[in-house]
């Protein structure tokens, strides 16, 4: 038989209870702080201090391209503008040295980085040497990044060492006419595409020729641009574009180029009539039809 306990083994078998509970409730708290701390880290800061020196986000825009308003037939040629199908964001930024020693500052320190790949994209606008700020100096920068088609989170990082500081979490915004997911970006990547498959989309179950005509010729009659002599004219619709590569991105999203000229009467109006190919149309289809564009007379 188990003697009872009296009252002092009792007392000290609550006393210790009593001390777990508090050495549990104080590892609680410890590591509530430790998260809370972690999270706090890991949120953007539009202020920060790196190694001597101050930096402070005033802005950050992502830029339009043309093709968003669905007004022009050529893309902008400009040096430095971004290339087709990318997005700038663009950020002002202001440094400040709040030391009593100058202190270098690189653009390129700050970058932009995908959160699901890694992927990561430094200035390509605003400079990449470094400079000097004296103290108790303020210097306004301007940074812009270009940014091909993602659908990730976008973090822009300050680097400066071993240091790192978050400033903005940012996605970019899709073009209205982008085409559906899931088609690659060059006309290359699709499969060999059948010149003579293509002419039997373009004539029979797509109608392409109710609005645009025959190919072969060109006066005949037509209500949407003409595309006689594509492979030549097709080329020179956007400075660096194949015609295979123009036809392709019209015909995903069909607001991205507006041609110069619509049956002799200036440039075309944007399109209603004309479908997203990309929601009905395999890979395969597509090649073909892009190659009877581009090789209307191997169609025959």
């Amino acid at each position: 038989m188990i003697p009872p306990l009296d009252r002092s083994t009792r007392q000290l078998g609550w006393n210790g209870t009593r001390w777990v509970v508090c050495g549990l409730a104080l590892l609680a708290m410890l590591a509530g702080g430790a998260l809370a701390l972690q999270a706090r880290a890991t949120q953007p800061r539009r202020e920060t201090e790196l190694s001597g020196l101050r930096l402070r986000l005033e802005r950050a825009v992502w830029l339009h391209e043309p093709t968003d308003h669905g007004d022009t037939a050529t893309l902008p040629s400009l040096p430095g503008a971004p290339a087709p199908g990318q997005r700038r964001l663009t950020v002002e930024l202001t440094v400040f040295n709040p030391r009593r020693l100058p202190s270098d500052f690189t653009p390129g320190e700050l970058r932009l980085t995908d959160a699901t790949t890694g992927s990561e994209w430094r200035p390509t606008m605003g400079g990449s040497a470094a400079f000097t700020v004296r103290p108790s100096e303020v210097s306004s920068v301007t940074l812009g990044f270009d940014v091909p088609r993602t659908s990730s989170v976008l973090r822009l990082e300050w680097a400066r060492g071993s240091e790192r500081a978050l400033l903005l979490s940012t996605r970019r915004p899709k073009n209205p006419n982008e085409g559906p997911p899931g088609w690659p970006r060059r006309v290359e990547e699709l499969p060999p595409g059948n010149a003579s498959a293509g002419s039997a989309l373009f004539h029979g179950r797509l109608a392409c020729a109710t609005c645009h005509g025959n190919p072969a010729e060109p006066e005949g009659h037509r209500i949407g641009p003409a595309l006689a002599n594509f492979s030549r004219v097709g080329a020179t619709r956007v400075v660096g574009m194949s015609a295979a590569q123009y036809a392709y991105e019209s015909l995903l999203n069909p607001g991205a180029f507006i041609a110069p000229e619509c049956s002799g009467q200036g440039p075309c109006a944007q399109t209603r009539t004309m479908p997203l190919y990309g929601e009905t149309l395999s890979p395969q289809e597509m090649a073909d039809l892009i190659s009877y564009l581009v090789n209307p007379r191997t169609g025959d």
